[in-house]
């Protein structure tokens, strides 16, 4: 892993954003909401490396249910955690609304399940509670940022098909 990049997140790059929109830099960065994206994504990017030296510093226990417990647990938490970088661009890839929300949610949902994760390790006497509370204390921050992102979103004329987001 490249020493510069912790994460194995890709750097937010702006270029492909100025290339899809063609009404120039002011519709997609004018408002704030590019920053707030940025923000959310960088603080994300620290998430993962946490989560990443989390799992690497786990204790064995010969009392886990299954051999590759601790293989599938850092699994399924990592496939939620790199979700989350992709859906924050994915939002960003379109001015729309809906695009917006329903990445919105599954980032929501994400972040949630990455807690849980990292919860169980302290439960299971896995994961120094330290760790654990070092990990929660940055997805706070990050709860915080996220909220903020999703209030700058704006309600525009593309109906939701599914009425979810009306």
């Amino acid at each position: 892993m490249n020493l510069e990049n912790l994460s194995g997140m890709p750097e937010w790059e702006d270029k492909p954003l100025r290339a899809q929109e063609n009404e120039g830099e002011e519709l997609w960065k004018g408002d704030g909401k590019h920053q707030k994206a940025v923000q959310l994504y960088n603080q994300w990017k620290s998430i993962l490396v946490l989560l990443l030296g989390l799992y690497d510093g786990l204790r064995n226990s010969d009392d886990l249910p299954g051999k590759d417990y601790l293989e599938n647990e850092k699994s399924m938490t990592l496939e939620e955690a790199y979700l989350v970088g992709a859906k924050i661009r994915g939002a960003e890839a379109g001015n729309h609304y809906v695009l917006r929300m329903e990445n919105a949610s599954l980032i929501r949902k994400a972040a949630q399940a990455v807690c849980i994760h990292i919860s169980s390790l302290g439960m299971l006497g896995l994961a120094d509670d330290a760790y654990i509370d070092a990990v929660k204390s940055e997805l706070e921050k990050f709860r915080g940022y996220f909220k903020e992102w999703v209030a700058s979103f704006q309600k525009d004329d593309y109906e939701d098909e599914w009425g979810l987001y009306v």
